[in-house]
This record gives structure tokens, C-alpha cells and sequence, in this order.
């Protein structure tokens, strides 16, 4: 009863290819059809064959063929487009929830898990329409050829119902091997695929550091885990495959030893045991079918378990009013968690709208935790975050983040084009000239007009062909285009050399001017500029005020200015 209610999950809002499904059943009950009349026939044509040959039957035999043929073709082609189109429809539904659970989902799933669950997992899904029709088509072409089979000879008949218990005993075995393959073997593949995205990004790292021998060993012990899986699979194959001639043995010998008496006899014509044996061997390798495709369904149950626990995750809630005009921003008694692990405590702040507040403080204290409360990434455990005297959560995620611009330190860029990037999220046309000036402002014009095709120019995978300043002044510029009501800069100049710190600092002094703005601050110089300085350590606000009055009331931001004083000289 689960395995049916993950199956109805996954298929849930998914369109599925009813014509396709149709013609596909269609045509397999047509194939077995013409499979079982072409047992009739060449009996009839080996009887008649012992007196004259019949060119009439030989005619419809050739007929007979052709069709089959023809009803195999479409049945490959069919089923392949069954298989295709339902692995897309589900492969779009995984992606669209992916983009709609809330960002502590992330927080316990490997990236390389997740990437699988979209790319490779769907092909399992379409297992359960494709085995549906195949046992529909499998207990059809069972039943046929039992009745044929009773009506030709009712003892012979009876002899071949030990087929049956035989095929449920392998199938049984074969469900249950397939099942631990499935599940093994998308567990080794993560693990490789996960390995090997990360080791292949950081094959810099591995060889400055010289830890080739060391990865060699980690690697093999991996990869051993992969073959060692693959090979089960294979096996569990091979199972299967002499399963099926053992049946086939079976079928061959209730044919022969029990209906070659009763030819010596002369109860039996040689055509008709040819019948008996073509019919049992038809029953056998269809129940070999129908235990199969169970075993299938057993397995795809395994690979489609992570599936379905992703689809049983619940959505973001998003719904809600638009936001409407600028207030100040409040933290009342706000407590964040990262499993367990407290974060924050007990925060309470007023960020006043029009104004800069900087946020320093201690590695670990909770500043990016903050910022993504605010961006509503997460929800606080308590306490409640204000938009003037109304709680954020009267907002629509859409319309509260819209009014946001981040840039971080580690702001990407997308593959595709310079424009594409500074216009990615936007619900409106931008004319170049808007793009360029937003450029200028940002300290990006130059580069992107000496690049080679200017705003058209490609950018590669994470934006890998410009420099670190370079991709800043970028997000930089994309800030700008969005015109944004809030501002938050989270170390937007961090990593940078002093260079590309003074650049991308006069492009984010021009973002800011008449914004809202929160930025986590590293350096003392980028502090002078706020209305209000914020100080946190272990999770807690610790001081709070303007510059001035911090450098007389607060012992870390003390600390903290004479350091940047330090560096500055």
C-alpha cells in the first residue's frame, strides 16, 4: 500500500502520454495475438505438410510474420516514447520542487544526491506505466494460450500448470534481488558521482597539496564499492536469463516426453504437440515476463524512494500581501537553530529604513545566519522579524524578496551571457543603455566593453572567465538594474585584493546611496560610512550604535578599528 501511494505521488500533476500508452497496449495485445496464431499455423502447416504443402497457409504464415514485425517496431518505438516522455514530466516535477523547498533541505542533502534525483532517478518512474501494460498483455497472452492449450488436450494441458508455480518461485527471488540491486546500486552511484564532482573541481588543491597517493586509495576503495555493485547487478541479469531457459527447459520437456508418448500412440499428431510445445513455451516466457516486470516495479520502488521522500518534503510558504512603501526592519527576541545547534539568541534590533547598518563580529557569530533570516531563507525558531508593525510573514516570498538585492562574496554568475546576467530575475525589457549605465556605476563598463562582444559576451560556468572584482562588479551592476528598495551586502568586498576592494567599494557606495542597506562588515573602514554599527559574538548582539559611540563604549569594536588601522598603514 506505500509503494502505491510513492507511485501516486510521483505521478501527481504529472501529464502522461494517454495516446502513446494507448497505441503501445494496443499494439502489444496485437503482437501476442499474432504470436499465438502463428503457433496455430505452423502445426497446421507441419500436419499438412505430411500429405501436400498448403501454399495458402504458407501465405498467411508470411502474412502473419510481416505483421508481427510490424507490431514489434511499434511496439519498440512506443515504448521508448512512453519511457522518454514520462521520465521528462517527472523529471520537471523534481526540479520544480527542488526550486520551492525551503533552504534547510539543503542544509542534509549532498548537492551530487540531488543533482541524481533529477537526472537519473526519473527513468525508474516511467517503469510502473511500461510493466502496468506489460502485465496487462502478459495475463492476457497466459490466459489465450491455457485456453488453447485445454482445448487442444485437457491431460497435456494439466502437465504444463507446473510452470506456474515454477515462475512464481523465481520471480519471487528476482523481485528480491532486484530490489537490493536497485537500491545498491543508486546509493554507489551517488557516492562516485559525488566524489568525483568535487576531486575533479579540486584537482588544483590535490596537487598542490600532494595528497595524489592519498586520493588514489580513497578513490579505488570507492570505485571498488561501484564495481562490486554493478557486478550484483549483472548477476541478478544472469538470474533472470537462466531462469528463463530453465522454463524454457520445463516447457520443452512436458511438450515432449508426455505428448511423445501419445504421438508414438497415435493420440497425438506431431502438428498438435507442436502446438502444446509452442503454446507452454509462449505461457512460460510471458509468466517469466510478468514476474520480471514485478521485480522491476520492486526495484524502480527502490531507486524512486528518495524521490519520494523529496516530493513528501513540504513547500516554502510563499503567500501573502505585496510589500507597499519602506519601513524599518524589526528583530524581536528572534532564536535561530542549525539542528540542534543554537545559533542565535535572543536577537533584538531595529534596522531604520533610509539608513546603513553594518554587522561585525566573530567568526561563528551569526552575521550570515542573520542576513538569511532576513532574506527569509529561513523562518526563526521564535521571536518574530517586523516590516514597520506587521510581520514579514504577511508577505508573499515573491514580493518580500523582489524589494531585496543581494551581493555576497561569493556571488555567482550563470552560464550564458554578460546581459543575460545582469538582467536575470527581471520581469521587464532593459535597454542597453540601462544595462551600460548601470555598468559605469558599478565599475564595470570598462572590462565589458573591452570584452569581446560586449553585454553579449559568454560567461562560463559560475562566471570562471572573470576575476573575482570582476564577477563582484558584475552582481554589482545587476543590484542596480534590479533597483532594489533593501540592500544586503554580505563581505561583498571580502577575498579581494586591495585593488578591486577600492573598485567594487566605490560601486557599492553608489548602490547604496538613499537605500535601506545591512552589510556584514570585515574591514573598520567600511564601518565609517554606517548610520549604525551592530556588534555580535557567539550568536548575541553585543553593543550596537554608531561608530563614534562604539569606540568608546565596546571593547571588540575597539579591537576591531585598531586592526583595520593596523592594515590600512
Amino acid at each position: 500500500m506505500k509503494a502505491i501511494k510513492r507511485y501516486v505521488n510521483i505521478f501527481r500533476g504529472v501529464r502522461l502520454p494517454w495516446i502513446s500508452m494507448l497505441v503501445l497496449l494496443t499494439v502489444s495485445v496485437i503482437e501476442v495475438t499474432l504470436g499465438l496464431a502463428s503457433v496455430e499455423l505452423t502445426a497446421s502447416i507441419i500436419d499438412a505438410s505430411q500429405s501436400a504443402i498448403d501454399g495458402q497457409r504458407l501465405v498467411r504464415y508470411a502474412v502473419n510474420l510481416g505483421l508481427t514485425v510490424i507490431a514489434t517496431v511499434l511496439e519498440t518505438y512506443y515504448g521508448g516514447l512512453v519511457d522518454q516522455k514520462i521520465g521528462a514530466g517527472v523529471r520537471v516535477k523534481i526540479w520544480d520542487k527542488l526550486m520551492r523547498l525551503p533552504l534547510c533541505y539543503y542544509d542534509t542533502e549532498s548537492a551530487n544526491d540531488l543533482v541524481s534525483r533529477v537526472t537519473s532517478d526519473p527513468s525508474s518512474a516511467s517503469t510502473y506505466i511500461t510493466v502496468g501494460i506489460s502485465c496487462i498483455t502478459t495475463v492476457y497472452a497466459t490466459v489465450t494460450a491455457f485456453t488453447q492449450l485445454f482445448k487442444f488436450h485437457t491431460g497435456l494441458a494439466t502437465w504444463s500448470l507446473l510452470i506456474i508455480p515454477a515462475t512464481v518461485g523465481i520471480g519471487a527471488i528476482y523481485s528480491f534481488l532486484s530490489y537490493h540491486s536497485s537500491l545498491l546500486g543508486a546509493r554507489a552511484y551517488a557516492k562516485t558521482t559525488g566524489y568525483m564532482t568535487e576531486h575533479v573541481h579540486n584537482l588544483r588543491l590535490i596537487r598542490a597539496l600532494g595528497t595524489e597517493g592519498y586520493e588514489k586509495r580513497k578513490s579505488s576503495a570507492i570505485f571498488k564499492r561501484q564495481y562490486w555493485t554493478d557486478l550484483y547487478s549483472q548477476s541478478t541479469v544472469g538470474y533472470i536469463a537462466i531462469s528463463i531457459q530453465i522454463l524454457g527447459c520445463m516447457a520443452l520437456g512436458i511438450s515432449f516426453v508426455a505428448g511423445g508418448k501419445m504421438v508414438n500412440d497415435g493420440t497425438l499428431s506431431v502438428g498438435t504437440l507442436i502446438i502444446f510445445y509452442g503454446f507452454s513455451s509462449m505461457v512460460s516466457i510471458h509468466l517469466s515476463n510478468l514476474f520480471m516486470a514485478f521485480g522491476s516495479i520492486i526495484g524502480a520502488n527502490g531507486a524512486l524512494k528518495k524521490v519520494s521522500q523529496l516530493l513528501e518534503q513540504a513547500d516554502e510558504t510563499g503567500g501573502g500581501q505585496a510589500v507597499d512603501g519602506e519601513e524599518d526592519i524589526v528583530l524581536e527576541n528572534v532564536s535561530f537553530a542549525y539542528k540542534d545547534v543554537p545559533v542565535l539568541s535572543d536577537i533584538s534590533c531595529r534596522l531604520p529604513r533610509g539608513k546603513v547598518t553594518a554587522i561585525v563580529g566573530t567568526n561563528g557569530a551569526g552575521k550570515s545566519t542573520l542576513m538569511k533570516l532576513l532574506e527569509r531563507m529561513y523562518k526563526p525558531d521564535s521571536g518574530r522579524i517586523l516590516f514597520g508593525n506587521r510581520n514579514v510573514e504577511e508577505f508573499s516570498l515573491e514580493s518580500w524578496r523582489r524589494t531585496l538585492a543581494i551581493v555576497a562574496q561569493d556571488t555567482p554568475l550563470m552560464s550564458g551571457t554578460v546581459r543575460e546576467n545582469l538582467t536575470y530575475g527581471l520581469n521587464r525589457e532593459v535597454e542597453d543603455g540601462e544595462l551600460l549605465e548601470a555598468a559605469r556605476l558599478a565599475n564595470a563598463y570598462d572590462f565589458i566593453t573591452e570584452t569581446p562582444g560586449g553585454l553579449d559576451a559568454d560567461v562560463g560556468p559560475g562566471g570562471t572567465n572573470f576575476s573575482g572584482g570582476q564577477r563582484q562588479c558584475l552582481a554589482i551592476a545587476r543590484a542596480i538594474v534590479r533597483s532594489p528598495r533593501y540592500l544586503l551586502l554580505d563581505e561583498a568586498t571580502s577575498n579581494l585584493d586591495a585593488k578591486c576592494e577600492d573598485e567594487v567599494s566605490t560601486a557599492l557606495d553608489r548602490l547604496m546611496e538613499g537605500r535601506t542597506t545591512v552589510m556584514i562588515a570585515h574591514s573598520f573602514r567600511a564601518t565609517l560610512a554606517a548610520d549604525q554599527v551592530i556588534v555580535m559574538d557567539n550568536g548575541h548582539i553585543v553593543g550596537m550604535g554608531t561608530p563614534e559611540e562604539l569606540l568608546r563604549t565596546n571593547a571588540y569594536y575597539q579591537t576591531f578599528a585598531r586592526r583595520g588601522e593596523k592594515e590600512a598603514v
